[in-house]
């Protein structure tokens, strides 16, 4: 086996499952040169589930991408009074019409995306102050994972920035069986999720299950890959508005950065 730090070889097990999502972990362990009779699996085995727990890297999630329906609309909201505005976060949260809820500050207090094209806030007190399409969004694979942030930033502001927008596409309607849409749920916070659980959940058998993954689901979604080296909790998360004409080079500026980034 080569030699490599610990951090390396999480980065290399995290560019494995980005390769390929359902990578088996014995095709990781023969990639990166482990060896001894029963222990390359197992030894890779401990490692991924030591990334999870330290949040280094998180279960490969499922994004679905931009379709004409059901499609994902993004909202900036402002709460017309100050006064309880951490629980109404906290139902918001727990408002099923709603996929994400995030407490921002500045023009807008809270922003937020649902599948409702026409959502009815007023129970909430608040005001949509801005809606748009929400497009597939960009996880970032980060190059400078093994750099401080100071240097990763240096070298982010180094780059050669030029002209060029992100597309912007739709994928007409979504047509799924309602095995596929229940395939989706089910594993769309984690698509490593053995196909076994997924089948004895669904009445299925595992091939089945495996087979309209592969066929139907997987291709009608990008998958959010995470890797952050000094563990989730240690980033503050910022909600950054950039209105430019280099949204690609912007893109490719965010990948220098140590941790994943969400466009």
């Amino acid at each position: 086996m080569r030699n490599r730090t610990k951090l390396g070889t999480y980065h290399e097990i995290f560019m494995s499952i980005v390769s390929k999502t359902r990578i088996p972990i014995s095709t990781i362990a023969k990639q990166m040169g482990r060896t001894g009779r029963g222990q390359r699996r197992a030894t890779v085995s401990k490692y991924l589930s030591q990334m999870y727990e330290q949040k280094i890297s998180l279960q490969p999630n499922l994004i679905l991408k931009t379709f004409e329906y059901p499609k994902r609309i993004a909202y900036f909201c402002k709460k017309k009074s100050k006064s309880k505005i951490a629980s109404t976060f906290m139902e918001l949260r727990h408002d099923k019409r709603i996929n994400y809820v995030l407490f921002i500050s500045g023009l807008s207090d809270f922003f937020l995306t649902s599948r409702d094209e026409n959502l009815d806030l007023k129970r909430y007190d608040l005001e949509i102050v801005e809606k748009s399409v929400l497009y597939t969004p960009i996880f970032t694979i980060p190059q400078g994972w093994c750099l401080s942030f100071e240097d990763a930033v240096k070298t982010l502001l180094n780059l050669d920035f030029k002209k060029g927008m992100l597309p912007r596409e739709t994928e007409g309607a979504l047509d799924w069986s309602d095995l596929d849409t229940r395939i989706f749920e089910l594993m769309r916070e984690n698509a490593r999720r053995p196909f076994t659980e997924v089948a004895s959940e669904t009445d299925k058998y595992s091939s089945t299950i495996r087979d309209h993954f592969c066929q139907f689901v997987l291709p009608q979604c990008e998958v959010a890959h995470y890797f952050f080296p000094k563990g989730y909790d240690y980033y503050m998360q910022n909600l950054f508005r950039a209105y430019t004409h280099y949204e690609k080079s912007l893109v490719k500026a965010l990948e220098k950065l140590p941790c994943t980034t969400y466009v």
